[in-house]
């Protein structure tokens, strides 16, 4: 298993790729990425679960997770792959509710299916995103902005489709809220306790439900939303070491240093002089 570094000149990019049958290793990044498949079948791999994608499926991969895909002998694929950081809908009106499905990891499938509405918008949208980038037309940039946003309304209302809790007062859409809530608060801080009080569910239940709903304890997964922040500011700004740190809401350089490695594998600075390597 590898860590691609993939290096944005922006908060998103959307670009055009062809994949073959040859064997690679899964991979990870620090984006999130919504792949668009458009012409033949590919088979792409979420860890130890694969998915077998026809022409105008959409899948969804989460920051950190790895994923890997290719294609039937003689048969390469083609799809638009959609990457961006969280950092993109920011200065949207509680724009990072539009990213929760990102890391709802065992409640929302990676698959969007073809046959749907929301899948069949997402293909539309991308195409022409990528349309008007290659075409070079003007305001071409604020074109695909526009897109990535219908792009991800389209997710969420898949989300919400699919995944309606019969009872109205079920954990699982308490959880779903305060999942919202630490995307927008993730650089405060946030105690455990105080968010399990929020839902109205005990200490127990709800580090077991939120567990089963991302797969990660609220430590964990609080501390995977600030790494991710402190990925995106290290090639998106000059801000020192302890700087970024608080920042992206920890308390202090020996805490994001620890943190930042357990998740990437790495040191900040480590990252920092990698991650020219790769440009998108």
């Amino acid at each position: 298993m590898y860590v691609e570094h993939l290096r944005l000149e922006r908060s998103f990019a959307f670009c055009r790729v062809w994949g073959s049958h040859e064997k690679h290793d899964l991979h990870i990044h620090d984006c999130l990425e919504i792949g668009v498949l458009l012409n033949n079948e590919l088979e792409y791999r979420f860890s130890h679960r694969t998915y077998y994608g026809r022409p105008g499926d959409v899948f969804l991969c989460r920051p950190f997770e790895p994923h890997w895909s290719y294609a039937k002998p003689d048969q390469p694929f083609e799809c638009i792959l959609i990457l961006f950081t969280p950092s993109s809908v920011r200065n949207i009106p509680k724009g990072n509710k539009l990213l929760a499905p990102f890391y709802a990891k065992h409640y929302i499938r990676p698959l969007i299916p073809a046959n749907t509405p929301f899948a069949r918008k997402i293909k539309s949208a991308a195409i022409n995103a990528m349309k008007a980038q290659e075409n070079g037309e003007d305001s071409w940039l604020t074109q695909q902005y526009m897109h990535l946003i219908e792009i991800l309304l389209q997710v969420n209302e898949f989300a919400k489709d699919h995944f309606k809790p019969s009872n109205e007062n079920l954990p699982l859409s308490k959880v779903g809220d305060i999942v919202g809530y630490m995307l927008d608060h993730y650089k405060d801080q946030l105690d455990s306790d105080t968010l399990a009080k929020k839902t109205g569910m005990g200490r127990t239940m709800f580090y077991r439900e939120f567990r089963m709903l991302t797969g990660l304890s609220p430590n964990q997964f609080l501390n995977r939303l600030r790494v991710q922040n402190a990925m995106d500011l290290l090639h998106s700004t000059n801000e020192n070491m302890i700087d970024l740190a608080f920042a992206s809401g920890f308390q202090s350089l020996s805490a994001f240093n620890k943190q930042f490695k357990r998740f990437t594998g790495q040191s900040p600075r480590d990252y920092r002089k990698r991650m020219g390597l790769i440009h998108m």
